[in-house]
C-alpha cells in the first residue's frame, strides 16, 4: 500500500452508489471506510476492486466508528469515502489576482449551497467565500446537490461572514449586498476595483451586520409582483452578470 501524503482538505461522502460513482470517476480519493463484516454484495465487491485499482487506502471500522465518520449512520450503507478537494481553501489563500467573488451570509439549505457552488464553478467568477458559521457545511449533501462539481469550484472558507467582509475590505474589494429594497440593479455596477457580491439567508436576507459593511446595496429586478427568487437562482444571475 502506498504511503499517503498529508492532505489538507477532504470531503467525506457516504452510501454505496455515491461511493461507487466517485471511484468510477477521475476524482482523487484518499481513503475508503467500510464497516467490518459488511455483506459482500456485487456493488461492495465492485467498490473494493475500484479502490484497489486506484490505490485508495481501505480502512475497516465498527458500526459506531463508521457512524462518526459518515455522520449519517442510517444512510451510509456501511461505506464512506474521503475525496481530495484541492480547490477547497481558506480565505487567506485567496490569490492576489482574484477580482470577482460571491460571499454567503446564512445559506442554511445544503441543496441551495450545492446549486450555488455548481453555478459558480461554471461561471467566470474567481470563487466563493464560504463562512463556516451560519452556512450549511461542505459535506455529502452539498456534494450531491452540486452533482460532484463541488470538487471543481474555488471555495475559500473562513469563520464568519463579518470577518470575511472586513478582510476583503482590507484587500480593497468593493462590497455589494443583494437586497430587494435597493433600486440599483445589480448588473449596472461598474467598478475598476475587485468586487464581491454578498447573498443573504433564504428567508431573512442579509444580516444587519453584513448590510452595514456593504459599500452599496443592489437588487435583481422582478416582474409580476414577484417579491424574490430562490437564492441559488440569484447567485446564478450574479455569477454570469458580465456575460449578458
Amino acid at each position: 500500500m502506498r504511503r499517503l501524503p498529508v492532505i489538507r482538505h477532504l470531503i467525506t461522502i457516504f452510501g454505496r452508489k455515491p461511493v461507487l460513482e466517485a471511484l468510477q470517476s477521475e476524482q482523487k480519493t484518499s481513503r475508503l471506510h467500510i464497516v467490518r463484516n459488511i455483506k459482500h454484495s456485487a456493488i461492495v465487491r465492485q467498490i473494493m476492486d475500484l479502490a484497489e485499482s486506484k490505490e485508495t487506502e481501505v480502512k475497516y471500522h465498527s458500526r459506531r466508528e463508521l457512524s462518526y465518520i459518515s455522520k449519517h449512520s442510517r444512510q451510509d450503507q456501511g461505506v464512506a469515502l474521503d475525496l481530495i478537494a484541492p480547490k477547497l481553501n481558506v480565505l487567506e489563500d485567496l490569490p492576489n489576482d482574484a477580482t470577482n467573488l460571491i460571499a454567503l451570509d446564512g445559506i442554511t439549505n445544503p441543496q441551495n449551497l450545492g446549486i450555488i457552488i455548481r453555478s459558480i464553478a461554471a461561471s467566470p467568477l474567481d470563487g466563493l467565500i464560504l463562512p463556516r458559521k451560519g452556512n450549511a457545511a461542505v459535506g455529502p449533501l452539498v456534494y450531491k446537490a452540486s452533482a460532484g462539481i463541488l470538487l471543481k469550484a474555488n471555495i475559500y472558507e473562513c469563520d464568519t461572514t463579518i470577518t470575511a467582509l472586513n478582510y476583503l475590505k482590507e484587500c480593497h474589494f468593493n462590497l455589494y449586498g443583494l437586497s430587494s429594497h435597493s433600486k440599483t440593479i445589480f448588473n449596472t455596477i461598474v467598478s475598476k476595483d475587485p468586487s464581491v457580491f454578498i447573498l443573504g439567508n433564504e428567508s431573512r436576507g442579509l444580516s444587519p451586520e453584513a448590510e452595514t459593511l456593504c459599500d452599496e446595496l443592489v437588487s435583481i429586478p422582478m416582474n409580476n409582483d414577484v417579491e424574490s427568487i430562490n437564492v441559488s437562482a440569484a447567485a446564478t444571475l450574479v455569477a454570469f452578470r458580465h456575460l449578458y
